[in-house]
């Protein structure tokens, strides 16, 4: 049924499309003139150029909802999320225009601790953003910056996203959590460009061996101790940000956070579910509606391990999961559709995280799971750069077969 909303949507705009076509003829034709023509003919213009924008937004996401429920790789998701892409201006010769700032794919080194402790207040903060124990051990080694970090999701008071100024994260470096109590949430750590030094391309890099996530109430155990970490104070690193803001979708771009054909793509899908917001439509991509009663597919557990191949189940599956959106408290967030009917492999379990709002340490009543290499997009969130991991409860895995003479992981 939510591909005939597609279509529907496709088609009313499709009529749109030739009326304006039609318009636009017969002035031509008619070579009527003065003001009011020109106004007609500048205003049939642009609703051409917006409907076939919308009618290419609405291709593209039958395109990539045909893909999902085939369990195909998710090339945009992949994009978003994994090695940084040449950035629109570097490839244009033009990166000067960015200043000397260090951008996705650079080496960079990690100032001294010495030099670090000069930029830090009395709490070991700058501009808002701790500096934590955690990220003692990277200091004097080199690594490769992921993403400009441009803004981050406010989850405290869920305001939307909020500017983040100077600052990255390098490719695999997340905090250990071994100074907060074991947190296991393994977040990206957060680096302002004065804590880092831009090397030359052929130096060495290290190795580092260390999304919006939404969980009920009764989902953890309560704990008393709070813990102040990074992401406990992004509020404070963070400033306020119009929804209007146009440069928050430019940055991305520019920086290179985003090749540019992902970064079309991803636009076009956006203006399309506006179309069907604004219609009354279907979103993408599309997830089952979810039981809102208490009868819910009862799911045999599983003994999940480290290394264990996984496929992750259907839309249909894990909707059938769900009450309100929730598998025992744990939110499926519309990013991890995407996955759906793909493998992965189980990286760790996770029992307690530190509550990004509060600083509590949640203990979860049941463990959910991390899976390699399978983080949050920010496709839905205008390209937010945190990609943080996201969580999996074992009725949305199932353990994967393998063929006959196949050595498993």
């Amino acid at each position: 049924m939510h591909r005939k909303s597609y279509w529907k949507t496709i088609a009313l705009t499709l009529a749109i499309n030739i009326f304006a076509l039609v318009v636009l003829v017969i002035l031509n034709v008619a070579q009527v003139s003065g003001l009011p023509a020109v106004v007609a003919s500048f205003t049939m213009k642009i609703i051409v150029l917006v409907a076939s924008l919308i009618i290419a937004g609405g291709l593209i996401c039958l395109w990539r909802d045909r893909r999902i429920e085939l369990g195909l790789y998710d090339h945009i998701g992949a994009s978003l999320k994994g090695n940084p892409p040449f950035s629109l201006l570097s490839a244009l010769g033009l990166r000067s225009l960015l200043g000397q700032a260090p951008r996705p794919g650079d080496i960079v080194e990690v100032r001294s601790l010495e030099e670090i402790q000069q930029t830090l207040d009395a709490d070991s903060t700058l501009d808002g953003l701790p500096f934590m124990p955690e990220m003692h051990e990277y200091c004097g080694s080199t690594f490769r910056v992921h993403r400009r970090v441009d803004k981050i999701y406010d989850m405290r008071n869920k305001t939307g996203m909020r500017r983040l100024c100077d600052a990255v994260s390098l490719t695999a470096v997340r905090c250990n959590g071994v100074h907060h109590d074991g947190c296991q949430a393994e977040c990206y750590v957060l680096w302002k460009d004065a804590w880092l030094r831009r090397v030359p391309s052929s130096g060495a890099v290290d190795t580092c061996l260390t999304s919006e996530v939404e969980i009920a109430a009764d989902t953890y155990d309560n704990v008393t101790e709070s813990y102040i970490c990074q992401m406990t104070r992004l509020w404070e690193a963070t400033l306020p940000m119009s929804r209007f803001d146009i440069r928050q979708d430019l940055r991305p771009l520019l920086s290179g956070n985003v090749s540019l054909w992902v970064y079309l793509i991803v636009l076009l899908t956006r203006l399309f579910d506006t179309v069907q917001c604004l219609r009354g439509g279907v979103y993408f991509p599309h997830m089952t509606l979810p039981i809102k009663d208490n009868s819910v597919t009862q799911v045999p557990k599983m003994s999940l391990a480290a290394d264990q191949r996984v496929m992750i189940q259907s839309r249909a599956h894990i909707a059938q999961t769900l009450i309100n959106s929730r598998t025992k408290g744990l939110w499926y967030d519309r990013d991890m559709i995407r996955f759906c009917g793909n493998p992965g492999v189980v990286y760790k379990p996770v029992d307690k995280i530190i509550h990004e709002g509060t600083g509590k340490m949640l203990q979860f009543k049941a463990p959910c799971w991390i899976l390699r290499d399978i983080t949050a997009t920010g496709e839905f969130q205008r390209f937010n750069p945190q990609l943080e991991y996201t969580y999996w409860k074992e009725a949305w895995l199932h353990p994967q077969e393998t063929k006959k003479g196949t050595p498993s992981i």
